[in-house]
């Protein structure tokens, strides 16, 4: 690949990049405002046009109208209110499409151009194939949540978790395009790339957690920091019957589903924030830290951002999520995504 065909692809990739991180943060608003249940068919083609006159919208509130969410605690929901919701699930599915036609446009002049070789263009198609794979399953997560309260945690985890995993590969193919022939001086140790990869697991378990933690509602049980209601080792872990049924319907009985999860993901966040801290101070003991890559360099600040966020948003559990921090929470791990895809570019010494 030239050096024209490498700025324009690039480009177009840190484009989508920018596209998917504004998706993402959507997504979040729908999920904490209730949102997501708004829409109750999927219409790829008529439902790019939202209700336009006042017969269009009570139509569209009489179908939302016989779903389980609203008989259960939406019955004194007027039309303005449902517009609302409406407005974040519209928007997330309208940007869904939008983001297809930024894609599938310059791919196509990029092609004719002959600007990609088999093996990119392989890369290209994981892109196009994964983002239509995360369309379909959110239509299956709407569709499990229509005859519940809400979205199974299950589906709504998975979902987080394959829209950051393909921003995570976004970013670091638009990186490797930009630098390509490019390559750092600095290369990493040995044990620190194992420590990355290790590193990388982490946050996407991490990720997991969190989807599973948000369906749950699961931080509203425990709004304090650092002890949860007093004790580092919920004692509901032991006392509370144990239960599994709330990751994959939701419930809001299962407390003994919430203290785990929260649980689990306050010891992994500890986790990944001492082993961030680690691999940084370890290579720089081992290299002078004006000559570490910026990854490295970063990496310290984008793990405490994260946490820290994490923290104020337990603490603001009180009674209610609050959706401010929660999307903030969510831009933090796609910071830390974009951080760490800066670090897979190492090699070993």
């Amino acid at each position: 690949m030239n050096e024209t065909a490498r700025k324009w692809v690039s480009l177009w990739l840190f484009l989508g990049c920018a596209m998917v991180f504004f998706q993402v943060i959507v997504g979040g608003v729908t999920r904490l405002t209730d949102s997501g249940l708004s829409i109750t068919e999927w219409k790829p083609i008529k439902g790019i046009v939202p209700p336009l006159n006042e017969n269009e919208w009570q139509q569209e509130f009489e179908l939302y109208k016989n779903i389980t969410q609203f008989k259960t605690i939406n019955q004194d929901m007027t039309v303005g209110e449902f517009k609302w919701i409406y407005f974040w699930e519209y928007s997330h599915r309208f940007w869904g499409r939008f983001m297809g036609i930024v894609f599938i446009i310059p791919f196509s002049i990029f092609l004719w151009l002959k600007w990609f070789d088999s093996a990119f263009f392989k890369r290209i198609g994981i892109l196009f194939l994964w983002g239509g794979g995360i369309g379909v399953y959110g239509w299956i997560m709407v569709r499990s949540g229509l005859t519940g309260v809400y979205v199974p945690p299950i589906h709504l985890s998975i979902h987080l978790l394959l829209a950051l995993s393909l921003y995570a590969y976004l970013i670091w193919l638009a990186i490797y395009v930009r630098n390509q022939n490019r390559l750092s001086e600095f290369k990493a140790s040995s044990t620190s790339v194992s420590l990355i990869w290790l590193l990388t697991v982490l946050v996407f378990i991490q990720i997991f957690l969190g989807g599973i933690l948000s369906g749950m509602r699961a931080g509203l049980s425990y709004p304090t920091w650092p002890l949860m209601l007093g004790e580092f080792f919920p004692s509901a872990l032991v006392t509370e019957k144990v239960s599994w049924s709330g990751f994959f319907h939701y419930s809001a009985t299962d407390f003994w589903g919430r203290t785990f999860i929260q649980f689990t993901h306050r010891i992994t966040a500890y986790t990944l924030w001492a082993l961030a801290l680690y691999i940084v101070f370890e290579e720089a003991r081992k290299t002078q830290w004006n000559k570490l890559q910026l990854g490295f360099k970063l990496l310290p600040f984008t793990v405490t951002l994260q946490a820290t966020i994490g923290i104020i948003t337990v603490m603001h559990c009180n009674g209610k999520i609050p959706v401010f921090w929660g999307v903030m929470h969510q831009a933090g791990a796609m910071i830390l995504l974009a951080n760490m895809a800066l670090l897979w570019h190492y090699r070993k010494k």
